[in-house]
């Protein structure tokens, strides 16, 4: 088997106690050619000190990268990563998370044999992990209510990604071939899941391998968990909405358009009761 250049791409930010077993992760998979880019976006805590510490221990086995710099935000920290980047496959994976199950290789050799069909993503499976390292879930998709049967099919993908994309976590394996097809991520959006899954799906880029390959941690700091505060949900919903509103035109049919058009009411309809309800809570 031949064995691309993998590069693991690590945005950082405020998470001192957990860094370091993200990148252990990285180290303990033995895939042979890979490269670790990390970039710590403005962090707060001592989340600087820790990499470095680490990198210092690490550097003569794993090549690796690293930047630390002021906050720009997680879409810019990530295309700040892939221009570092010199991997054929990109593996972004959250400095709260981990690798698990040693499936770089497997992977890999997926993507390298459905290329010529236009596979360029991978996406896997998680489990999910909260702030003591105690298994919660045994899927991350079970997270937002996915449904694995969607995932065997492309127009079953592009449903899914459509109304409720349920790839959460470092769940993907991409071909940086893709960004060449639909570009990078749009750096006025707090997230780019919505963004990229739904646009990757569009084209039928998009392979399912029902592997876990990664922990997917939940813990007081995610932005995606239900105790983030009303202006953060509002800010995401709207990411949501914009996301939606970019890429319906990159819809294959009427019928795909009319999904989207669908959930676009929906997340009007959420905006609105989320602004009543901050209406309610300012007075």
């Amino acid at each position: 088997m031949k064995y691309p250049l993998v590069s693991i791409i690590v945005p950082c930010y405020n998470h001192e106690k957990y860094v370091s077993g993200a990148l252990n992760s990285i180290v303990d998979d033995t895939y042979p050619n890979k490269e670790i880019v990390v970039i710590n976006d403005g962090s707060t805590d001592n989340s600087n000190s820790v990499i470095n510490q680490w990198i210092s221990g690490h550097e003569a086995i794993v090549s690796i990268k690293y930047i630390n710099r002021e906050n720009k935000g997680l879409c810019a920290t990530l295309n700040e990563l892939l221009r570092l980047s010199k991997g054929k496959y990109i593996l972004p994976l959250a400095s709260d998370d981990a690798l698990y199950g040693d499936t770089i290789a497997e992977r890999v050799l997926i993507l390298e044999e459905n290329e010529k069909n236009g596979k360029l993503v991978l996406i896997s499976d998680a489990l999910v992990i909260d702030e003591n390292n105690v298994i919660t879930k045994q899927s991350s998709m079970a997270i937002n209510n996915g449904n694995k049967l969607k995932f065997q099919t492309d127009n079953g993908i592009l449903e899914e990604m459509i109304y409720q994309p349920s790839t959460v976590g470092p769940i993907s394996l991409i071909n940086k071939l893709i960004y060449d097809k639909i570009g990078y991520y749009p750096e006025d959006l707090p997230a780019e899941d919505w963004f990229f899954y739904q646009r990757a799906a569009s084209i039928k880029a998009i392979l399912f391998f029902d592997k876990v390959v990664s922990l997917y941690r939940v813990h007081s700091g995610n932005t995606s968990v239900g105790n983030i505060s009303v202006d953060q949900k509002l800010r995401l919903i709207r990411a949501i909405k914009t996301s939606i509103y970019r890429n319906i035109s990159w819809y294959p049919t009427l019928y795909f358009k009319f999904l989207g058009i669908k959930k676009l009411t929906r997340v009007m309809l959420t905006i609105l009761k989320l602004r009543v309800k901050k209406s309610i809570s300012d007075v």
